[in-house]
């Protein structure tokens, strides 16, 4: 006689930025096993694997949800929903003293964690002739490792959605990867501002943390932000 297989329940979401409806379940004690393993080694590159293929598990609707192509401040929220779901609204964080630098375990409400700021026009003007389109970074196109210049042009470079010159548009299907980094060597650094301003006024996904440390009494504050900050 087989053991039975339980139900798990469904539950619904939109995300904010792309605005899809997504279906999705708690994750199991498998699936979690997976996650911690991956935090304890600390390595940004295993724990962003591990939250993909742990949200790929519990949607429901992937031919409507590509979680590798998602906005990463969609992918954000929809883990934060998920792991609400599964293991409860709260979560344990060590917070360090900015002043002494004692540690200070903090309970972070997950539910007080809110999307700021809007998001930024993608269409940019470089000239009176030539402009192109970004979109919202995804997990695939977040820098691998460390930041450097090299990854965060690669990041940049992952996000030109179109190119147009006059009336002419081009599409990613319209240039190799060579000829759009050739294209964006040309940018003059007010030119390349632009495109750095889309990327530092995009929305996060955060909470602003308060406490006084019970070291130094030192007020401290704090803004979690990203997922290395929410479950370090």
């Amino acid at each position: 006689m087989a053991l039975p297989i339980l139900e798990v329940s469904r539950y619904t979401c939109e995300l904010p930025v792309s605005k899809k409806k997504v279906e999705y379940r708690p994750f199991l004690v498998k699936e979690q096993k997976i996650l911690l393993i991956a935090s304890e080694s600390e390595e940004t590159t295993e724990i962003s694997t591990a939250m993909v293929d742990l949200v790929n598990n519990c949607v429901f609707n992937r031919e409507d949800v590509n979680v590798e192509r998602l906005p990463m401040m969609d992918l954000e929220y929809l883990f934060i929903q998920i792991r609400i779901k599964s293991a409860g609204e709260t979560v344990k964080v060590g917070l360090s003293c900015k002043d002494c630098e004692q540690p200070t375990e903090m309970e972070i409400d997950l539910r007080e964690s809110k999307m700021s700021g809007d998001i930024p026009d993608g269409n940019l003007q470089l000239t009176e002739s030539i402009g192109l389109s970004l979109i919202y970074p995804s997990i695939s196109s977040m820098p691998d490792g460390a930041s450097s210049t090299d990854n965060i042009f690669d990041m940049i470079v992952g996000c030109v959605e179109t190119v147009w010159s006059g009336d002419e548009l081009f599409t990613r299907d319209d240039f190799t990867i060579k000829e759009l980094k050739d294209f964006l060597d040309q940018f003059t650094t007010e030119q390349f501002e632009k495109i750095n301003d889309y990327f530092v006024n995009m929305p996060k996904y955060s909470q602003i943390v308060n406490w006084k440390c019970i070291e130094c009494g030192v007020e401290n504050d704090r803004e979690l932000q990203g997922m290395n900050d929410f479950f370090e």
